[in-house]
């Protein structure tokens, strides 16, 4: 396992008493859901995107008018 570092923070009696019953709930520690949001919020890696992702975004495509795509829409439905 890798080496770890203590850290300490304070919080306010009814965040602590919110995270400790959500801590009993999922039946983990208050520390684990606090490193888990810590990950999730801070250190999540942006996802890479795929190569066809990148290749699609190149093509500079139109953007479109979705006000107008609607009305389009709503028009091909009511000739139909």
């Amino acid at each position: 396992m890798a080496a770890t570092r203590r850290v300490q923070f304070c919080m306010n009696a009814d965040e602590w008493r919110r995270l400790h019953a959500l801590a009993r709930r999922w039946k983990t520690s208050v520390a684990e859901l606090i490193r888990c949001a810590v990950r999730q919020s801070y250190l999540k890696m942006p996802a890479d995107r795929e190569p066809l992702v990148e290749d699609i975004l190149n093509l500079r495509l139109p953007s479109i008018n979705w006000m107008k795509a609607e009305k389009d829409i709503e028009a091909g439905h009511s000739r139909g």
